[in-house]
């Protein structure tokens, strides 16, 4: 009998992936890293919310997550979400789990 922690956690990691080309998405059952290149139109699912990187200006970045925008300075965090790493070809972040309520 397959125990109810393994099906939460099969279910939970289910909903996390990349939408096409342009994004890597790897995720645990605590968080999501989530890697954008910069200059494409992409997107991600990450624990069933749709994720895309709104914009990078002035050493912030801007993620829409499940439709709503979270700023967060470089290198720094907000709202949970915090960015690992900001290049011109790509910008990592990472995403709790907690971010899908």
């Amino acid at each position: 009998m397959i125990g109810l922690p393994l099906l939460l956690s099969t279910a939970l990691l289910a909903g996390c992936g990349g939408d096409g080309e342009g994004t890597d998405v790897d995720c645990s059952l605590q968080e999501c890293v989530v890697t954008f290149q910069r200059g494409v139109d992409a997107s991600a699912s990450v624990f069933g919310l749709k994720a895309e990187l709104v914009e990078v200006k002035d050493g912030m970045v801007t993620v829409d997550i499940g439709g709503n925008q979270v700023t967060v300075p470089a290198s720094g965090q907000s709202e949970g979400v915090s960015v690992r790493e900001v290049t011109d070809e790509k910008v990592v972040i990472v995403v709790p789990y907690t971010i899908a309520g």
